[in-house]
């Protein structure tokens, strides 16, 4: 209720499986807002089939070492493909997936797929939603499912999806004479 009237050029959603309004929510991003959303234990533990703010669709529970689709050691991540917003990131080999949501197979998951482990999974997707887009971290925004979150590559990755957002700025010579104000200092 607070946050959609001011406009906001992306929202970021952490683990959050009942979205409160999500008709609303998908009008914005309808109207060209950014959902970036990161999957979590609610939303591995929820039944997510009807969800229309999701890339692709989910299989029910996660994929973990040691768990029902054990995969032993912790996966690292695959080079990024030319076509996606993260081409041209470093991938560094010490960022691993421990667990991970897992999607549906479907004939347009791997147009979806932006950003995969090296065994193929999904790690990020993509979905179009009328002039907006949804994004879709197949893990934890926190380090309890991959230390992704403690690497520099996350920084640019999120940077990259924040770029893409719909600001209404065309170039750097739009930002010429802005003044930026802090909304909160810590």
């Amino acid at each position: 209720e607070d946050v959609l009237p001011t406009k906001p050029d992306v929202v970021v959603l952490a683990d959050i499986a009942e979205i409160a309004d999500p008709d609303r929510l998908a009008e914005w991003v309808e109207e060209g807002g950014l959902l970036v959303r990161f999957a979590g234990p609610r939303m591995a533990a929820a039944d997510l089939g009807d969800d229309m703010l999701l890339p692709v669709q989910l299989r029910a529970g996660g994929r973990s070492v040691g768990g029902t689709m054990s995969w032993g050691d912790p996966r690292g991540l695959a080079p990024f493909a030319a076509g996606s917003p993260f081409a041209g990131l470093e991938v560094p080999a010490d960022v691993t997936v421990s667990m991970q949501v897992m999607a549906e197979p479907s004939p347009e998951l791997s147009e979806r797929v932006i950003a995969a482990l090296a065994d193929g999974t999904p790690l990020v997707t993509r979905a179009a939603f009328g002039a907006g887009e949804i994004f879709l971290f197949h893990v934890s925004a926190n380090a309890e499912w991959s230390n992704l979150p403690l690497s520099g590559l996350f920084v640019q990755m999120l940077e990259r999806l924040a770029v893409s957002a719909g600001s209404g700025l065309d170039g750097a010579g739009d930002l010429e004479g802005v003044t930026w104000v802090p909304a909160k200092v810590l």
